[in-house]
Formats: C-alpha cells, structure tokens, sequence
C-alpha cells in the first residue's frame, strides 16, 4: 500500500462523476451571468505571489521550493486572484474583465474535514468596475448557485473592510501593532464563542474589550444604524446601501462587523457564505480588493470577486443529502456478446459510438455470464445482445435492465438505439 501525502485525495468514478457534475453546472451558471474562463499555471514565481496574502499565509501556508538546478524559487497556487492580477497585467483584456476559473489550489493546512492542501476553487471575478452593482452581481451569483444546488440553511454574511478601518483604526483608535491581533480574534468568533473572544480581546486591548463586543454583536439594521452616526463614513455606507438595493434576496444576507476575511488585499466589500449544519466553515468567500492590480500594473484598477469553496460544497452538500453517489459510469450501454460473435459485436459497438452513444464492449473475451455481471456492477443500464440467431436475423437485442423490457431492432436502424436510450436517460433526471 503506497499512502498518500497528507491533504491530499484519490477520487474514484463514482466521486470523480458526480464532482464533475457539479463544476459543470457552476460553470453554467458562471457562463449565464457573462463571464468568460482563463486558465493559469499551477506554479508561480515565488516573487510574484509575496508579499499579497500577509504573514500567516505566506509563513505557514504556501508550498513554497526550490530546484536543485535552478536558481529561482516557486510556489503553487495559493489562490486564483493573484494569479488573476499577473495575468491581467500580462495580457490587458478589455474592460470590464468578467472571468471564471475552476481549478486547483495549494495550501499547507492541516487536514480535517472540508479543508485539504490540494482542492479546487471555482473562482469568478470583476475587473475595472469600481460601482456597487459589480459588488451586487458577485453576491448575487453566490445566491444563484446555492440555490441551483438546493441549500436551504445557508446565509451570506457580508461588511466592509472601510467599517472595520473606521471602527476599529479610527473610531477606537487601536493602534497597528495590535491591530491585526484584534482582527485575527474577532476572526475566530464562530468557533471559540463571544466569551473566549472577549477574554482574548481583554489581554490585547484591555477595557476596549466590552466596547468591541458589543460592536461586534450588532447585526443587519442595527449595523447602519450605528455607522450612520458618523459623518466621516457617509460615503462607504452609501455605497454599502446601495449594493443592498440591488441584491435578488435580501432575506440571505446578513450584515455583520465581525466578519474580517483574512487576506491582506481586500479593500472594501467583504463576503462568506455559510450553512447551518454541518459546521464546515465558509462554502464562499471575497470581496473588494481595489489595491493588488496596483502592484502588478502601477495603476489604480478596481476589482471585486468571490470564490466557490467546492470541496466543502460537495462535503457539505453530500452530509445534507442534496447531492447523490449513485452513477458509477459514463457508459450509457453496453454490447454483450456470446456464440463467437465478438467481430460483429465490436463492430457494432463502434457504430453506436459513432452515432452519439456512451458504449462498453468486454475487452476480456469473457463469457456471456460474466459481461452481464460486470455491466450490473457498473450499473449500466442498457444492455445489446448480439448472438448468432440475432446476427441471422439481421438484428440485435436491447434490454433496459430496469424495466426487463427488451426490444429487437434491426442492425440497419441503430439508430432507433440512440432514440431509445437517449429518451429514456433524459427523461429520468
């Protein structure tokens, strides 16, 4: 038994299927709403991805090496939106930039649940807009997909990086030494519960602890309400409200001052999805990050996006029931052949190929009993009997093994084959 890094995964037909599944159809919905994909290496210029993500990440977090013969140093993939900014300003497409990405990612985590070293990302972003609708339509399709997915129990959590500055920075004057200390608790607020926070707070700020607390603890309305009182920060709540306006269901989204984000390049808006149960962390995150074009281009370009944590959407959505493991294979039918009849058969079965179907043939020359036992392991549903006193007739035999309802066709109307097959299998999804 030769073991697998840690973090890392095999996925066999039946996971490997449904998974592609379900990046078909956030690609889908990525296509409907306008955006086109790009595609960018796995590794990167170490020199290229510093210095964007913040201490931890770039620290403890990112597969960092060097080769033995050469003298540069890379890096995997930590995210997609770095790579989204070098790519930008390596190509300069027209603006609005609406483009999508769903692919791998690389991070030195420690392994549980919904959070592993190598997992895919279905990235969707927005460059050289710097108005709300931009920030709406990023929520939006966040909305979309969960719901496309069937979740019931998920909410879109969202506040600004410019209320945090002003609240925190400004307002209570907590200086940048402690600065990133107060953000990295309040950060932890759904795992380690109010009362840890408060107690963590107290050791880095003192009394400011209770007023941060009660900050923190305020929710949708209650959050503008208390922001409105400053005239200073008239102009973000403005924006703020206006991407509200423009949001499809208001009933998801809950505004909230303890949601940080980690990364160092947001600049204003900032978003995480998340569902009840199971506690998975967020299915969905980003925002605003007005700055990181500036260090690839020299030039202030606006962008926003949001990202698709797909490894906890499918965790989460296999736990909830919503997605299923019950197709092991492509293959929409298969030729079973006996009574030395295997050339006709293989020959068939090219035919069907060509025709448009999804077709198996024993590649084994095994007998009659076993081709039968290995299509209902697969599940295949079709089976097409090709023996000699069907060859005589110049026919074959179609079984739906669901029904046992089986048909003889003429070997010169396989295509009434396609008809039947592809008519059923559309009709049963």
């Amino acid at each position: 038994m030769y073991n697998l890094p840690s973090g890392l995964r095999d996925f066999p037909p039946e996971i490997k299927i449904l998974r592609n599944k379900i990046f078909s159809k956030i690609e889908e919905i990525f296509k409907r709403f306008g955006f086109d994909p790009i595609e960018t290496p796995t590794i990167e210029y170490w020199d290229t991805m510093k210095g964007k993500y913040g201490e931890e990440a770039e620290n403890k977090l990112i597969w960092r090496f060097k080769l033995p013969y050469s003298d540069k140093e890379y890096a995997l993939r930590y995210d997609q939106t770095v790579p989204l900014a070098r790519f930008f300003s390596n190509h300069r497409p027209n603006l609005p930039f609406k483009r999508y990405v769903i692919d791998k990612s690389y991070r030195y985590e420690n392994p549980q649940k919904g959070r592993y070293r190598e997992f895919y990302q279905a990235d969707f972003d927005i460059i050289g807009s710097k108005e709300p609708e931009s920030d709406a339509e990023i929520l939006n399709i966040v909305n979309f997909i969960f719901k496309e997915f069937n979740f019931s129990n998920y909410k879109i959590i969202i506040n600004d990086r410019e209320f945090l500055r002003f609240v925190f920075e400004k307002n209570l004057n907590i200086n940048e030494e402690k600065i990133r200390k107060v953000y990295t608790i309040i950060d932890k607020l759904d795992k380690i519960g109010i009362e840890n926070v408060k107690r963590e707070l107290n050791t880095v700020v003192g009394e400011l602890s209770d007023k941060i607390v009660e900050i923190i603890s305020l929710r949708n309305q209650e959050v503008i309400d208390y922001l409105s009182k400053y005239e200073e920060i008239s102009k973000e709540i403005n924006y703020f409200n206006n991407i509200l306006d423009l949001l499809n269901d208001k009933g998801r989204i809950e505004i909230n001052l303890s949601l940080v984000r980690g990364l160092d390049y947001y600049t204003g808006m900032i978003y995480e999805a998340v569902v009840e149960k199971p506690r998975i962390g967020s299915l969905s995150g980003g925002g605003r990050y007005d700055n990181l074009l500036k260090l690839f281009t020299n030039e202030e370009i606006p962008a926003v996006g949001g990202s698709i944590g797909v490894e906890r959407l499918i965790d989460a959505g296999i736990e909830l029931g919503i997605f299923k493991i019950d197709k092991k294979t492509y293959t929409e039918i298969c030729v079973i052949y006996f009574e030395d009849t295997f050339k006709d058969a293989w020959n068939i079965c090219n035919k069907l190929r060509e025709i448009g179907l999804n077709c198996y043939i024993d590649l084994m020359r095994r007998d009659f009993n076993k081709q039968i036992k290995y299509a209902v392991d697969k599940d295949i549903r079709f089976l097409l009997i090709v023996g000699k006193k069907e060859l005589s007739e110049n026919s074959v035999l179609l079984q739906d093994r669901y029904t046992k309802e089986r048909i003889r066709i003429s070997i010169n109307n396989l295509e009434d084959i396609y008809r039947i097959v592809k008519n059923i299998i559309n009709n049963s999804y």
